[in-house]
């Protein structure tokens, strides 16, 4: 198995021992500190993700982001690449063949201010895991504002193992911390 396989299978192992009401109590927290931070803040342009259920939820940031007058962005898959479509509480959505929640439309010319990133494992150093397909590194690659990776504080390990295309992120917020 590699080490980026057996970093996944420990931080799930950690996320599936914490209960339902646990988890909520902390993407409550999560949401919180992504409001305050000043990313947010200063964001007009927000690109988001439907979580997953062992993921921070983002349901409800999506709603609040949506009525504070924000654009809110949701990434679709196409073949190997992410596409920005534009996301309102009336966007028709469909399930992808990852059992993710994706909007159904057209590819959306604006770039995001700020993008909310999963991850499936991170470091002090803000390099984050993913489920490993490379769809965030790609769209990264290109990527010129702000990112923020959301995460619970048991997804943190001692080093993620990094490869040339990786992009480390810029904040990472958990429900205890902003890590800067």
């Amino acid at each position: 198995m590699s080490e980026k396989s057996e970093i996944r299978r420990l931080v799930r192992e950690r996320i599936s021992k914490l209960d339902a009401t646990q988890r909520d109590a902390m993407s409550l927290s999560i949401s919180e500190r992504v409001f305050a931070s000043p990313e947010y803040r200063s964001a007009h342009a927000v690109f988001f993700y439907h979580s997953l259920a062992d993921e921070p939820d983002t349901r409800s940031m999506i709603d609040r982001a949506l009525s504070e007058g924000k654009t809110v962005l949701l990434p679709r898959l196409e073949g190997m690449e992410m596409r920005l479509i534009r996301y309102t509480n009336e966007t028709a959505t469909s399930v992808n063949a990852y059992g993710i929640v994706e909007p159904i439309g057209e590819n959306d010319p604006i770039s995001p201010d700020l993008v909310i990133l999963p991850l499936v494992a991170f470091d002090r150093d803000k390099h984050r895991l993913g489920r490993g397909k490379g769809y965030y590194d790609r769209f990264l690659s290109h990527y010129v504002g702000q990112t923020v990776g959301i995460a619970f504080s048991v997804q943190e390990v001692d080093c993620v193992p990094t490869e040339r295309f990786d992009v480390s992120l810029q904040t990472i917020i958990t429900e205890k911390e902003c890590i800067r």
